[in-house]
């Protein structure tokens, strides 16, 4: 079947897509075995078998928390008896529409995850082989070196996590264009540009994996975030950011998703530069790395009252568990010197640094400055599909200044 965007019958000059000469789609479901019974009047679109847009994984990933901690699944040993009779995606959209205490444990589990990060805590979870989740609040007398340079009140702890397990479950896929990721990480129940196509008729059982690795974690302080998304230059950037949105949510079928904030943009391109300077330092390749980016707000259009980073990597055997992220902890502050004087010059500048959101198609208009030369990583790393990028809130560049979250890196040591 067709799970894509809605083709159009005519180009501007008339005529039409080669796609629209192959015919309607039967409605065949081959990983079904049957044909959709509500049939299709979606065209066949041409395809090679071995394109990258063939299959698009829905994966939704947590991570887990101590068990004495872990509230979201003490709400579905609660709700044991209210889900006995749910069989479907459309069964369980049933039940939080109408249940309360379902739509509870229907959340995100990213503000959990916040709140266990940046408890503050010397010691979170047990020192133990079987431990879902240990990490430890690094003094920040370790991580702070006053000789890196750079302003690091922003930050109010660091977090090196020497434990965690990370559950990814497979609950559905798209083809021809992966369906947008929420940045809270609510699960997607819209149907957007992309329909979802279920992965059996019937389910009683979704695959998931789990995996084991590091990571470390920056909570960052959301008064001085706040305080920087009310500056006028952090105004403008915001203004071009939304419209950019704007424009991109036109493609779009259906509900299109939020615009995540612009310290979710802030944030989110911050992990980005560290991720690419933590990979020449840990001994990790960069596309083994992976992002929680959490700049949580409960009041929509409010400045975030979570805000935290955390980096890490997670892999099915040992190679996850090597202590590589850990050990960045102490030269973390240099570390982000690095990435800050990498993101001010691109490779590709001047062109990446005059590239704005609001004039182009595509994804592209989702971005301020950030390219392949800069910001953008491996899909499989970025958990917004390399979405809402802009290295012009993280430093000065050569087109925008102003809206920078820090200062310009010297050359001589100093943040100036």
């Amino acid at each position: 079947m067709s799970y894509g965007p809605d083709t159009r019958v005519e180009r501007a000059d008339g005529s039409r897509p080669p796609e629209y000469l192959l015919g309607n789609c039967r409605g065949e479901r081959p990983w079904l075995l049957d044909r959709d019974p509500d049939g299709c009047s979606q065209k066949l679109k041409l395809l090679t078998r071995t394109a990258t847009n063939t299959y698009f994984p829905q994966v939704y990933t947590v991570i887990s928390l101590p068990s004495e901690e872990d509230e979201l699944a003490r709400l579905v040993d609660s709700l044991s008896e209210e889900l006995t009779n749910v069989h479907s995606a459309s069964d369980v959209a049933t039940s939080k529409r109408f249940n309360p205490a379902v739509t509870d444990a229907g959340a995100s589990a990213k503000p959990a995850e916040f709140d266990v990060f940046a408890s503050g805590r010397a010691e979170i979870g047990l020192n133990q082989p079987n431990a879902k989740l240990y990490a430890q609040t690094v003094s920040r007398e370790v991580w702070a070196d006053p000789t890196a340079g750079v302003d690091l009140t922003a930050i109010k702890h660091l977090v090196a996590v020497h434990r965690l397990r990370e559950v990814s479950c497979l609950y559905g896929f798209t083809r021809f264009e992966s369906a947008p990721t929420s940045a809270d990480g609510d699960l997607e129940d819209v149907q957007l540009a992309v329909r979802g196509a279920p992965i059996a008729r019937d389910a009683d059982w979704l695959p998931a994996i789990e995996q084991f690795g590091e990571g470390i974690f920056m909570h960052f302080d959301e008064a001085a975030i706040a305080n920087w998304l009310t500056q006028d230059p952090t105004q403008a950037r915001h203004e071009r950011l939304t419209a950019g949105h704007r424009q991109w949510a036109t493609r779009f079928a259906g509900s299109p998703p939020k615009y995540p904030g612009t310290a979710y943009v802030l944030l989110h391109s911050l992990s980005h530069a560290l991720m690419a300077e933590i990979a020449l330092d840990c001994g990790y390749p960069a596309s083994s790395l992976k992002e929680r980016v959490y700049a949580l707000s409960g009041v929509a259009g409010a400045a975030p009252g979570r805000c935290g980073i955390l980096i890490y990597t997670a892999t099915a055997g040992a190679q996850g568990t090597l202590g590589g992220l850990v050990g960045t902890a102490p030269r973390f502050a240099h570390m982000l010197r690095g990435a800050l004087e990498r993101a001010t010059i691109c490779s590709n500048d001047p062109v990446c640094a005059d590239h704005e959101p609001d004039d182009h198609s595509g994804d592209r208009a989702t971005h301020g400055p950030a390219c392949h030369g800069c910001l953008l990583i491996a899909e499989t790393s970025c958990e917004l599909r390399n979405l809402f990028l802009d290295r012009s809130l993280l430093v000065p560049t050569m087109s925008i200044n102003g809206a920078a979250f820090f200062s310009t890196p010297n050359p001589g040591g100093v943040m100036g």
